[in-house]
């Protein structure tokens, strides 16, 4: 039986600059010692898994390693074996076969186990009908070994003798395996009977299942809870018998409903729930399937992984049975006792999709007691996030049960004092206070009290925001904040330390002449001390004069803040207070501060830097309305514009979730087969194999397939090659188009490539023979490891007609681009400036461009780039001569990229910068040289 595709059983990576020839190998296994002959043998099956031929080595073998007594030489021959070339280019069998043949058959008759079922293993690798007939019978006398791992392996050589050449050379293969099935007490062993009979006799193996399931309820029966292995092989038959004969299916569910009561391995649960699902619709039946995902769900000895991949399932059956899992939605809230933090987010997503008004309730006080279980743990501020981003989510949805749990009250009690999550917490109150004039009152008393106790910038710009636009009483606000502040002078951390160690170094006190009040004179003693540092420091007083690093932007909002409530109170008492403010303010816009250089490593520029000229100009506007230079009209309007964006932001997020909803009820029946490949979900893969091979492995379509086209050789070569390349998962399939534009037969035609970079070649061209005029395609495949830029590069050889040297045509290079890796996604706002936060690679490029339109200019960047533009148009459409924005994308391998763009429109056209970050530096560069000649073709 000739092969088709030459098949490959074992891969291994070896590189080797000089292989051995026939002759060295041959010689050291004809003349070398026992060490000498392994290692001989190691090379040549090395070397014959890369293609290279030893075509004469098959007698060299048979003579000298054959007679080898090692038991290490047995399983390097049987690798050989498998491993070598074992039929002519006309598809005949090679004459050496015939003693490969005898030397199997004495293998299969071997005193030893191992021998025995390594070389059963072979022969059920071999479809070579001629080499059959000698080892039929050592094969079915396997079948009745004393030893389960000779039996298990003799049955799954019988399964694969009988599915390649039918029932014509085993004729009672059917027969024999079932007396074993009912004899056989290896699992193993059974489980690889069922399945050859479920393939070649379905019948005779729903027999013999109907008689095991008749005792389902004896734990103790050849099919119990500990036999997984065989419970896996049964439950995946009668699936398939169900679909086959849908009128069966009200008898087999019982064993299925049965199994997933009664079993205890994991496997077992998990594919019974997915069956059930699979079947049946029935809401009694999707209930068990659910209890049974949950209860796995909630198993303390389950893997990670397992608990993931239940999520996963729960989260697809969602649209379907929503009402089924929102009564089930509090158990699945069990699960947040994993220590996983991923876990943890896909049940909270998860639960968040459930909320109804009859369980939001009780979700909320979990989450509330997990929160507070939690508090003060710094390896567990992550959860805080995940905890506090669910509260905000249910006391949007749910107004009304804010109020009535204390919610507001235990976030700022426990989180807005963290810096870690008081940003979060932040955001959420000031929220809750826009949109709920009832919860006003409450929370404005609570940032009286804990104001002097924050600890983080963010924090306090959102406080001082609340507490200018909703405080009704400003003259108390401001003495809060001016005391929190405290007294001058404001000196910089480094500046005061520096100024200490001068001092102390000359005297450690400072003595200074002063007039006494009788008019004498008299010396002052001033400690050094003292003017090191003040005596009280509170949270604002620190983060401004306790870093290095001034946050300008925190002092911008203090001085806004000071002037917004400076007007609210009444004007016969604003003076009272104008010169105090008028001081601070002073004192503030004079601190320096020193950069820092390197966050990884906390170092800080030597060289300090006054105050940035955008906040200077936005503290200078203060100073104007606070002295009557400018009419105060600015200061209103900050609770409507704050409403404003969110309101767009819950439309985006509206709009996100009606894209995720999946069929409308008026929606016509399809037919998967026939919708392509948008219109299918992961509960459409179940187990038919040939609907996966048609769409799960399609890539995009082949017009965009088309455009990556890459030539590598000239017009007036004697041989025309191009490339197409297509992406999948990761990995890249290099399809290579090559055209014998000469006269003559080229034989021997070879590419030969190699890669830089973070690419690796995994399978080799093979050689081929090209006749004049004709065409071939070749491919080869390219494991990526990385989002970094790589290269291909190589040659084309070929052999000469009339002989000689090899003739060599240079390919051009290939360059694996980053943006091919790049898909568009979405995130949140404070996620992207969190990562951009965290992100400390960066590439700028410039833009200059004769286009007028910046919206358009914007819009084909982001699909020229695959990344996803997260700011809303109307925002990008609120001036005609500038627009900033932000894009997002994300790599195959989870790698995040970020863009912000800032353009204006000139007279000549568009001028600006696009700024890109990345985790990496090589990702970084990549995407900026990239998204550079990007901006040179958009016209």
């Amino acid at each position: 039986m000739p092969e088709q595709t030459k098949p490959c059983y074992l891969i291994i990576d070896y590189e080797v600059l000089s292989p051995p020839s026939n002759q060295e190998i041959a010689k050291i296994l004809e003349k070398g010692t026992e060490e000498e002959k392994i290692d001989a043998m190691k090379t040549l099956i090395l070397m014959i898994l890369q293609d290279d031929h030893y075509p004469r080595m098959i007698m060299t073998i048979v003579q000298h390693a054959m007679r080898v007594e090692s038991k290490e030489m047995k399983k390097l021959l049987l690798l050989y074996w498998e491993a070598i070339e074992k039929t002519n280019p006309d598809g005949t069998i090679k004459d050496e076969m015939v003693m490969l043949c005898n030397a199997l058959r004495n293998d299969l008759l071997s005193p030893n186990e191992f021998v025995r079922a390594k070389t059963l293993r072979l022969v059920a690798k071999m479809k070579y009908r001629e080499m059959m007939d000698s080892l039929l019978q050592p094969v079915v006398d396997n079948l009745n070994h004393r030893h389960p791992y000779v039996r298990r392996n003799a049955v799954m050589c019988v399964y694969s003798i009988y599915m390649s050449f039918g029932d014509s050379l085993l004729p009672d293969a059917v027969e024999k395996v079932d007396e074993l099935l009912k004899s056989e007490t290896d699992l193993s062993t059974r489980r690889n009977a069922l399945l050859f009979l479920f393939e070649a006799q379905p019948e005779v193996a729903m027999k013999y299942l109907s008689s095991v399931l008749a005792d389902e309820e004896d734990n103790s029966s050849s099919f119990g809870p500990s036999a997984d292995i065989l419970q896996l092989v049964v439950l995946d038959e009668l699936k398939r018998v169900c679909k086959a004969n849908p009128q069966e299916k009200g008898r087999h569910m019982k064993s299925i409903f049965q199994l997933a009561n009664t079993s205890k391995s994991q496997s077992v649960l998990f594919e019974c729930a997915s069956t059930i699902i699979q079947l049946t619709k029935s809401p009694n039946a999707v209930k068990t399937a659910i209890s049974t995902f949950i209860k796995l769900l909630n198993d303390p000895s389950a893997d990670n992984n397992v608990k993931l991949l239940v999520l996963e399932k729960l989260a697809d059956i969602r649209p379907q049975f929503p009402k089924l899992l929102q009564e089930q939605a509090v158990d699945l809230l069990r699960s947040l006792s994993s220590p996983s933090n991923d876990i943890r987010k896909k049940c909270l997503d998860l639960v968040l999709e459930l909320l109804s008004s009859r369980n939001v309730e009780e979700i909320v006080r979990i989450l509330k007691k997990e929160l507070l279980n939690v508090q003060g743990q710094k390896e567990e501020f992550p959860y805080q996030e995940l905890l506090i981003i669910a509260l905000h989510k249910c006391a949007v949805s749910f107004p009304d049960i804010t109020g009535q749990l204390g919610l507001v009250e235990v976030l700022m009690d426990c989180c807005l004092l963290q810096a870690s999550t008081s940003a979060e917490v932040a955001s959420f109150v000031q929220q809750l206070m826009s949109s709920y004039q009832s919860l006003q009152s409450n929370i404005i008393d609570k940032l009286h009290h804990i104001f002097a106790e924050i600890s983080s910038a963010q924090v306090y710009r959102s406080a001082l925001w609340m507490l200018s636009e909703y405080t009704k009483d400003p003259a108390k606000t401001i003495v809060l904040i001016l005391n929190t502040i405290g007294e001058g002078p404001f000196i910089n951390k480094r500046e005061r330390i520096a100024h200490t160690e001068a001092v102390k170094d000359e005297q450690e006190q400072i003595h200074r002449t002063v007039i006494l009040p009788d008019g004498t004179y008299g010396t002052q003693i001033i400690s050094t001390f003292d003017f090191s540092r003040p005596k009280s420091v509170s949270g604002l007083r620190k983060l401004l004069t306790e870093v290095e690093e001034v946050d300008f932007y925190l002092v911008t909002a203090i001085a806004i803040a000071l002037t917004k409530l400076l007007y609210k109170v009444e004007e016969k008492n604003r003076e009272n207070y104008k010169q105090d403010i008028l001081l601070i303010l002073c004192g503030l816009v004079q601190l320096r501060t020193y950069p820092l250089k390197n966050k990884a490593e906390k170092e800080y520029s030597e060289v300090p830097f006054s105050i940035d000229p955008d906040n200077f100009e936005r503290i200078l506007q203060c100073f104007q309305t606070l002295t009557g230079l400018i009419y105060p009209g600015w200061l209103q309007g900050g609770k409507e514009l704050y409403s404003h964006c969110q309101t767009i932001a819950k439309q985006i997020e509206e709009q996100l979730e009606d894209e995720k909803f999946i069929t409308q009820p008026d929606d016509l029946l399809t037919i998967k087969q026939l919708r392509g490949r948008d219109g299918i979900s992961d509960m459409d893969f179940i187990e038919e194999d040939a609907f996966k091979a048609i769409f799960q492995d399609t890539d995009e379509d082949y017009g965009k397939r088309v455009s990556r086209v890459r030539q590598l050789t000239g017009l007036g070569d004697p041989v025309y090659v191009e490339c197409m390349m297509r992406m999948h998962l990761y990995d890249i399939v290099l399809e290579f188009s090559v055209f014998n534009k000469s006269s003559e037969t080229l034989q021997n035609l070879t590419l030969e490539l190699a890669s830089q970079g973070d690419l690796k070649m995994v399978e080799k061209p093979l050689p081929i023979n090209l006749a004049p005029g004709k065409s071939a395609q070749i491919k080869a495949s390219v494991k990526v490891s990385s989002s970094e830029a790589g290269v291909i590069f190589g040659n084309l050889t070929y052999d000469s007609p009339k002989g000689g040297n090899l003739n060599l045509i240079t390919l051009n290079e290939i360059t694996i681009d980053a943006i091919e890796y790049i898909h568009p996604a979405i995130c949140s706002e404070s996620h992207f400036r969190q990562l951009w936060q965290d992100f400390k690679w960066e590439s700028p490029v410039s833009v200059n461009s004769p286009k007028t339109n910046l919206l358009e200019y914007v819009q084909k960047l982001s699909k020229m780039s695959n990344m996803a533009i997260l700011t809303p148009e109307s925002v990008m459409l609120c001036s005609e001569h500038f627009l900033v924005c932000n894009l997002y994308g994300q790599s195959r391998f989870a790698e995040d990229a970020l863009m912000n763009v800032s353009i204006e429109r000139k007279e000549n056209g568009i001028a600006g910068n696009i700024r890109i970050r990345a985790k990496t530096d090589g990702m970084a560069k990549c995407l900026g040289e990239r998204v550079g000649g990007i901006t040179q073709h958009i016209k």
